[in-house]
């Protein structure tokens, strides 16, 4: 490293990526351009952070990252999270925990084990939020078969769990009685005006009263 690096002015050491022939003039040049460089603010910090970027570039990060199974229909935090995780899956891809890792992002947690025969594997799929539905258990096995191993077989079993609580409750119930009497009749209170034939008409009064008990 030249005499350059040992200047009072330089707050961190600086370490060239040129050869180490390379002249004062060259390092000069690569450590201005440097200083020039790090010092500039960032339009766009989180440009390549999938859970932050703008969903515009999901897709794109998603491809940079090498996601194998993306599926538009997903939505827009199932896509976030697969293409955050995506290193993380791929190192750990045919494996119980990688394919265990690889359900998350689609909110399904599962249990992963070995099946009786070889190269068999038992998923436990358990959904929280997600409808239990054939589409769901489609999705689920597409994810699966992108990151397992080729000879592997898996025995998919999907469920929904729900959170209830047992509660305790009385019922009180009140009862009002009606006391109905009926009246008698009473004489005529009208009669037809017709010159051909006549009617009478007579009302029954009926009296009610209420008592509660």
């Amino acid at each position: 490293m030249s005499k350059l690096n040992n200047r009072s002015y330089i707050e961190k050491p600086f370490v060239s990526a040129q050869p180490e022939n390379r002249t004062v003039i060259e390092e000069a040049l690569e450590f201005a351009w440097h200083d020039m460089l790090t010092k500039v603010e960032q339009p766009y910090p989180d440009l390549k952070q999938p859970l932050y970027t703008p969903k515009e570039f999901i897709s794109l990060l998603a491809g940079e990252r090498g996601v194998l199974d993306w599926q538009p229909s997903d939505n827009e935090q199932q896509r976030r999270e697969t293409a955050d995780q995506a290193f993380d899956i791929h190192r750990k891809a045919g494996t119980r925990y990688g394919l265990r890792n690889a359900l998350l992002p689609l909110g399904i947690d599962s249990t992963v084990n070995k099946g009786e025969l070889p190269y068999s594997l038992v998923v436990d799929g358990k959904l929280s939020e997600q409808p239990l539905t054939a589409e769901t258990s489609q999705r689920m096995n597409a994810r699966l078969s992108s990151y397992k191993s080729e000879r592997d077989s898996i025995d998919l079993t999907l469920s929904r769990s729900n959170n209830g609580a047992e509660v305790k409750a009385a019922i009180v119930q009140t009862a009002r009685f009606i006391h109905v009497f009926a009246g008698v009749p009473v004489p005529p209170v009208s009669y037809g005006s017709n010159p051909r034939f006549g009617f009478v008409q007579s009302e029954k009064v009926i009296k009610i009263q209420a008592a509660v008990q």
